[in-house]
């Protein structure tokens, strides 16, 4: 599918709301947290949302710096802008978008890369606009789980879903010079085939539950990378 097909897609899919549900909260909060480590660091930084959605993860990003944001569909920019003003929302595509390199302190990238076909490029689109040391905040859906759903290949109806491994995920930033500072995987449990069958049965998870080791079980499957989805933060070298 092109571009243009690919904006008249999230054009229709922005033109109404929607509710955030329960797997997009769990994402949230685990960019906010990587976000609360940038923080600490960094009392006033600048921020770029690299696929930004409807915005309302970079309104709330918008409150603790000047925070810019680029999203494929005018429809979505066009809202966002009008609900959220204080955030500077661009259309464009993030391949062929002309950034200036060296702005950002900070990208964020939620659940992006999967509908990229030049994965390596896009991350080296964030290797040069972010600042040196700058810090990237990726998540994106965990191609190992999904080839273990029943129903893994029709996750999504989006017009590009081209999921990873943990692995080529850790590849590809290494390769564009990205240090890896966390790796955690969330939302357990998804996995019904092969030996995920195993790991997530519900007698498994219900005796780790009641010997009170659920939290160390779901700790120890998540830097393992048996969660729905990756995240990472990550920072330039």
């Amino acid at each position: 599918m092109n571009i243009e097909e690919q904006k008249s897609f999230y054009d229709k899919y922005w033109s109404t709301n929607k509710f955030i549900n329960s797997l997009q909260l769990r994402r949230c909060v685990k960019i906010l947290e990587y976000f609360t480590v940038v923080k600490r660091k960094i009392r006033k930084p600048l921020i770029l949302d690299l696929g930004s959605g409807d915005g309302r993860l970079t309104a709330f990003l918008g409150q603790f710096g000047m925070t810019d944001a680029v999203e494929l569909s005018q429809q979505a920019v066009d809202n966002a802008n009008e609900l959220y003003p204080h955030v500077n929302f661009q259309q464009g595509d993030a391949l062929a978008f002309n950034f200036k390199d060296k702005t950002y302190h900070v990208i964020v990238s939620q659940e992006v890369l999967e509908h990229i076909e030049d994965k390596s490029k896009y991350i080296n689109v964030c290797y040069n606009v972010l600042k040196p040391q700058g810090y990237l905040i990726l998540t994106t859906p965990n191609k190992n789980v999904l080839d273990h759903m029943t129903d893994g290949k029709t996750w999504s109806d989006q017009p590009i879903e081209l999921p990873i491994s943990k692995q080529e995920l850790k590849k590809i930033l290494r390769q564009q010079n990205f240090k890896i500072l966390k790796y955690e995987s969330i939302v357990m449990n998804f996995g019904n085939k092969g030996y995920y069958k195993l790991i997530n049965h519900r007698y498994a998870v219900a005796i780790f539950k009641k010997i009170g080791l659920a939290k160390f079980r779901e700790s120890v499957l998540s830097k393992l990378g048996y969660g729905l989805h990756h995240c990472i933060l990550a920072q330039k070298q």
